[in-house]
């Protein structure tokens, strides 16, 4: 066990050190959160651009269809083509941005864990300074009950 503090010292944490590390660490896994964060943001963008993408040539398609006789048939096979690959890409597309939540949600649980280690160290910081003041007043009170008795025997002495 510590050894207790001597009156009139200041409180010192002993395991300020591993505050520090653990404050670092939350740091780190913040800064991580956020990278992920922002490629989760990115891949779903690319996703989003690639689906209007395709919803436009869907309806530029469907207005040649809509137009009457088709003159040049080979064009029609071509934008058909073309949406298959759009319909594909999006596909892809929507496989990463299920893999980066899913980075992002592993990289969420870190960074809640770091936290969690962080504040049992706070609370743990918080309860020594608790015992801390605590002996202080304790001693402090002892002290003051010492000078009140010995100006009590003071007054008893016979003069």
């Amino acid at each position: 066990m510590a050894r207790a503090p001597k009156p009139g010292k200041k409180f010192k944490y002993d395991l300020t050190a591993v505050l520090k590390v653990r404050e670092i660490r939350e740091k780190k896994e913040q800064e991580k959160f956020a990278e992920k964060n922002r490629e989760y943001l990115t891949e779903k963008q690319r996703e989003e651009a690639i689906a209007a993408e395709k919803r436009g040539k869907e309806e530029e398609l469907r207005g040649v269809f809509r137009q009457g006789p088709i003159a040049n048939f080979h064009k029609v096979l071509q934008r058909r083509a073309h949406l298959d690959v759009l319909k594909d890409d999006l596909a892809e597309q929507v496989d990463k941005v299920i893999e980066a939540s899913k980075r992002l949600e592993e990289q969420r649980a870190k960074l809640v864990e770091a936290v969690k280690d962080k504040k049992i160290m706070e609370k743990h910081k918080e309860k020594k300074l608790d015992e801390y003041n605590k002996l202080m007043s304790g001693l402090e009170m002892k002290f003051m009950d010492e000078i009140a008795t010995q100006r009590f025997k003071r007054g008893k002495e016979p003069s």
